[in-house]
């Protein structure tokens, strides 16, 4: 959900995201919604909404702008990209060509080349301060729970859930590290071929994150390392709660006689059951990693439902 907000609502840029300039998103009362979103994802543990930029989540906190901390990479909109750029790189010629667009965006000085760096900051104001009627809708559907209160007096504390930089996204040393493998008797055969699987597991993981082409389905589909914790889990991000995070584990099981279990068959997949974070390895079909990439990549693209591959 929180992510299908961010897609929908807002824009990227390169110190994270702002609302998208939507008046009849405004008018409609979405980006409310959006902020109560928000607060009840982070009221169950996540996701957080770790994407936007810094100061729109000042702005959250406080309901007013921050102006000193606004600059030219906080604009995302191209068309003021492109203006800003425009006035950086005008000689007296072009700075004439553009001089009504500055003046549109509010600038009400003298338009000289030596004026540049104030004209230019006046853009990155207007194309800023019009998203504020949007923040501060967002901020009344932050209100939920009391969250805009909170975020008002603990800022410094909230801001890893608003803002990017503390990585709440599953990586490869993530998922192994909250791995809790069910090991046979220590020494024994069985014991070391579920190393090897472990091994195996981990150089999945580690290609997943590479982005392999190998690790491509036959209809294109790529796998990610999210999609696959939440294909075990049930949930495709680190918890955010740091207590939930300490706790956070993937169970994994190995199942060594399956013959006996389901009779003569050729091949059968790891089975999860997301409930209880666990995943169960058939060890006799995935003794090689080529076998192990195979079967694991057919499980989880065939096995997306309540069903046994």
């Amino acid at each position: 959900m929180v992510s299908g907000t961010e897609r929908r609502f807002f824009l990227k840029g390169v110190n994270g995201c702002v609302p998208t300039y939507s008046l009849s998103d405004l008018d409609k009362g979405h980006f409310r919604t959006v902020g109560e979103i928000m607060a009840v994802s982070l009221a169950q543990a996540g996701p957080a909404p770790n994407f936007l930029m810094p100061w729109c989540y000042r702005f959250l906190c406080t309901g007013s702008p921050d102006f000193e901390s606004m600059g030219r990479n906080d604009v995302v909109d191209e068309y003021f990209i492109d203006l800003i750029s425009k006035v950086q790189s005008a000689n007296e010629t072009t700075l004439l060509d553009i001089t009504e667009y500055i003046l549109n965006c509010g600038y009400t000085g003298i338009i000289l080349l030596d004026k540049k760096e104030e004209m230019m900051r006046l853009v990155v104001f207007h194309a800023n301060l019009r998203l504020l009627p949007i923040l501060q809708q967002l901020r009344e559907g932050l209100r939920l729970y009391g969250l805009s209160d909170i975020m008002s007096t603990y800022p410094d504390t909230c801001q890893p859930l608003f803002v990017p930089g503390v990585e709440m996204k599953a990586d490869a040393d993530f998922i192994i590290s909250v791995c809790q493998a069910e090991f046979s008797e220590k020494g024994s055969n069985k014991e070391q071929s579920e190393v090897d699987l472990m091994n195996h597991f981990q150089d999945f993981l580690q290609e997943l994150e590479q982005g392999e082409s190998s690790l491509i389905s036959e209809n294109g589909s790529s796998l990610f390392q999210r999609a696959f914790l939440q294909w075990i889990t049930g949930q495709a991000y680190i918890p955010v709660l740091q207590e939930e995070r300490k706790n956070f584990q993937v169970n994994v099981q190995f199942l060594h006689q399956c013959e006996s279990k389901y009779g003569q068959h050729k091949i059968c997949y790891p089975s999860v059951a997301a409930c209880i974070n666990t995943i169960t390895f058939p060890v006799q079909h995935m003794r090689s990693y080529e076998d192990f990439k195979c079967v694991l990549l057919e499980a989880f693209h065939m096995g997306q439902e309540f069903t046994r591959v």
